[in-house]
């Protein structure tokens, strides 16, 4: 069973407190989604700076689509980044 974990942390490398634990599939794949584009711009950003370490982070990016793909149902149609999410 998948569950989105609302977490708050008083400052950026506090200890998190979970708040709310979220098991809707819909929430899940749209909160994938998400995950997975913010991968990707972290990569294109990186990839600016650095070629190397954006390519490198491009293929993390591309680790955490597929699993989250597995995990959650998002359809992977092998393209590089999320456009849609479908639950069905």
């Amino acid at each position: 069973m998948l569950s989105l974990a609302i977490i708050y942390r008083r400052s950026p490398d506090g200890r998190p407190l979970s708040v709310a634990t979220i098991q809707n599939r819909s929430m899940l794949a749209h909160a994938a989604a998400e995950a997975i584009q913010e991968a990707f711009a972290k990569a294109d950003e990186l990839a600016e700076k650095d070629h190397v370490l954006g390519q490198i982070q491009r293929e993390e990016a591309d680790k955490l689509k597929r699993v989250l793909s597995a995990l959650v149902g998002i359809p992977d149609a092998g393209i590089g980044r999320l456009n849609a999410v479908t639950v069905q």
